[in-house]
């Protein structure tokens, strides 16, 4: 995946409002999230958008704790479902 189709992804869920991408696709994943720094630097934008596989989502869903989930091993961390998941 070419970065300017990340950034047209990353940009359409932040125009949209989104506080996280989920996918079930674990490359997309990665290249999603891993991604975001070099295409702040290339075209100038801020994204810090957390991107997570749909699994780790669903960890949650079902009551599992964020290390559970394997948050802590995500670049852009999902604060605030790791505040939900410690409750």
């Amino acid at each position: 995946m070419a970065q300017a189709q990340i950034k047209d992804i990353i940009e359409a869920a932040y125009d949209g409002g989104a506080e996280m991408i989920v996918t079930p696709c674990p490359l997309c994943q990665a290249n999603v999230e891993v991604y975001q720094g070099s295409i702040n630097k290339k075209y100038g934008t801020k994204f810090d958008i957390p991107v997570l596989y749909y699994s780790q989502l669903m960890t949650l869903a079902y009551g599992g704790t964020a290390k559970e989930a394997a948050l802590d091993g995500n670049v852009v961390r999902a604060r605030k479902l790791e505040a939900f998941a410690g409750k």
